[in-house]
């Protein structure tokens, strides 16, 4: 059973869970060992002294947090962000999950106004 779980919880993974101690908290993954132990840095707990720490816990009683979709207002404040750090690549990463997040499959129209949804989309260059 450990090694099922193990595959599914990873290093860096966000999980909730109870703690050795039979604390509730919310944190991610520092590490994982041979016989299922998860240390996990918690960033919220019902025993306040707990948060900031590292917590022991089994994958037993661990469960994967679901991963953070950002929604379109989000992903325009990012592109924002990253054309005012002139960072290239973060900008292609958020503008590609921008026009798949507006490309509306079950309807099979084309994405709504905004960043390129005209007949011709330009490339931005960042220097």
């Amino acid at each position: 059973m450990a090694a099922i779980n193990q595959d599914w919880i990873k290093v860096s993974d966000w999980v909730s869970g109870t703690s050795a101690e039979d604390e509730k908290f919310i944190g991610y993954v520092e590490s994982i060992d041979v016989y299922g132990t998860v240390k996990v840095r918690v960033t919220q707990c019902d025993h306040e002294d707990a948060v900031g720490n590292i917590v022991s816990s089994s994958l037993a009683k661990l469960y994967k947090l679901t991963d953070y979709v950002p929604v379109e207002e989000g992903l325009r404040s990012l592109l924002d962000l990253a054309l005012m750090t002139r960072d290239q690549s973060w900008f292609e990463d958020l503008y590609a999950n921008l026009r798949i997040l507006q490309f509306d499959t079950t309807s099979g129209s084309k994405p709504s106004a905004g960043y390129g949804s005209g007949p011709t989309v330009n490339r931005v260059r960042i220097d």
